[in-house]
């Protein structure tokens, strides 16, 4: 590492479990975040802070008043903008020393994984968490997905490589909850999304620094209001759709 980068992570580099090696790791890492809002958004600044080296994020959606509320990545001078070129100013400030690639678009199924270690859902629909989901399963890619609503947040990592009964997000979530709505219908508590994407992003340095212990196949579901987390073992659904004992034979 060059004097700059010792300096800029040395606080990293006094944690035993990371150290040297552990921040090379970083640097050398590629992930893709689908979503720049306010929980693919704060990831990837956290991760942009931690020094992982590449990043690629979609988003088409631009910036709005009520995002600002716990969307803290931008500012009210970033409304009417883009929020794939508003978060990529951030992190070009936050950390000029890695690559970003922000696309203004949707991620759709016809994009695919590519060469990445690790995909972070971030997104509002389950369409999009459905097709992430069982792209990352196909590409032996794990996956780590986080939603909010109100006062209660959900992170998992699923999709663990080289366990072919992994539990998938689908195992958890068969079809989209007939009651299901996004932050527009449901409000949320703009503190309890900074804990989920937070999660998200520690979720994901642990995987790329090989920290993987209880890493997968768990349902973390936080509670605003009394402030506490209630960890939940998932475990593989035979009929699933994407990765069950009928879609192997299928296959």
């Amino acid at each position: 590492m060059t004097p700059e980068e010792l300096e800029r992570y040395k606080r990293h580099l006094l944690v035993k479990e990371i150290g040297g090696h552990g921040q090379k790791k970083l640097l050398e890492a590629k992930v893709m975040i689908i979503g720049a809002g306010a929980l693919g958004g704060v990831a990837a600044t956290i991760l942009a802070a931690a020094g992982v080296g590449q990043l690629i994020i979609y988003d088409d959606d631009r910036v709005e008043l009520s995002n600002l509320q716990r969307q803290t990545h931008f500012a009210s001078s970033d409304v009417g903008s883009t929020k794939a070129g508003a978060l990529f100013r951030r992190l070009a400030a936050i950390n000029p020393g890695i690559s970003v690639d922000v696309r203004q678009q949707r991620w759709t199924a016809d994009e695919g994984i590519g060469e990445v270690e690790l995909v972070l859902d971030g997104c509002d629909n389950f369409e999009t968490r459905f097709a992430v989901n069982a792209a990352s399963r196909d590409a032996c890619v794990p996956l780590i997905s986080g939603a909010v609503a109100g006062w209660t947040g959900q992170i998992m990592a699923v999709n663990e490589p080289g366990n072919d009964a992994a539990p998938c997000y689908q195992c958890f979530v068969p079809t989209e909850p007939p009651q299901a709505g996004d932050c527009n219908d449901l409000g949320v508590v703009g503190a309890v999304t900074h804990i989920v994407a937070g999660h998200m992003a520690l979720k994901a340095k642990q995987f790329i620094l090989g920290e993987t212990h209880q890493l997968f196949g768990r349902l973390n579901v936080f509670d605003g209001k009394s402030g506490q987390f209630r960890s939940v073992a998932l475990a593989q659904d035979p009929d699933c759709p994407v990765c069950g004992v009928q879609k192997s034979v299928a296959g």
